[in-house]
């Protein structure tokens, strides 16, 4: 254990608090694509809402096995691009949706 300004660290800690920040990241982006599946639905765009779908389960299977073999102090980069791969899908996406929903 070391200390930090005065207080004793855990070193344990960070790895817990970097996986529970990657499990809110990967819960946060696929209710993003959910919910652009589900406005692009109702908009009658069955492509995107298709797309939108297709990448909210691709993340969660993805990320979820890479979260399972994640180790402290191994690196996080393939998973940190697929869930950034999956961040600019849902913007694109996205802004489609809201694009046509505002021309219409």
């Amino acid at each position: 254990m070391r200390a930090v300004a005065g207080l004793d660290a855990d070193g344990g800690a960070q790895p817990q608090r970097t996986m529970l920040a990657w499990s809110r990241t990967l819960l946060a982006t696929v209710l993003g694509c959910a919910t652009v599946a589900f406005a692009a639905q109702r908009q009658g765009m069955p492509l995107v809402a298709a797309l939108a779908g297709l990448a909210s389960l691709g993340v969660l299977v993805l990320v979820l096995r890479d979260l399972r073999g994640w180790q402290p102090g191994a690196g996080s980069y393939p998973l940190m691009r697929r869930v950034a791969a999956a961040v600019v899908l849902l913007a694109a996406l996205g802004s489609v949706v809201a694009i046509r929903g505002v021309l219409t």
